[in-house]
């Protein structure tokens, strides 16, 4: 009859330090996500209002007139 064995290996616990910055921040970086926010808001409300339609207004255009024979 076989005789079964159980193995168990242990492993150390890990030990992951993670240092946060909490300093202030890059002030480019800051400045940066602002005029990125801004550039947004005003693109949406541009899409929002018409965006190149130009408040409905028509474009004439004179097209010469061509025949087409065989």
């Amino acid at each position: 009859m076989a005789i079964e064995r159980e193995t168990v290996v242990e492993r150390p616990a890990r030990n992951d330090t993670v240092v946060v910055d909490g300093g202030g921040g890059n002030p480019f970086g800051i400045i940066g996500g602002i005029i990125a926010a801004v550039v947004a808001v005003l693109l949406i409300l541009w899409l929002v209002n018409g965006g190149t339609s130009g408040d409905g207004g028509s474009v004439n255009v004179d097209l010469p007139e061509v025949t087409v024979t065989e």
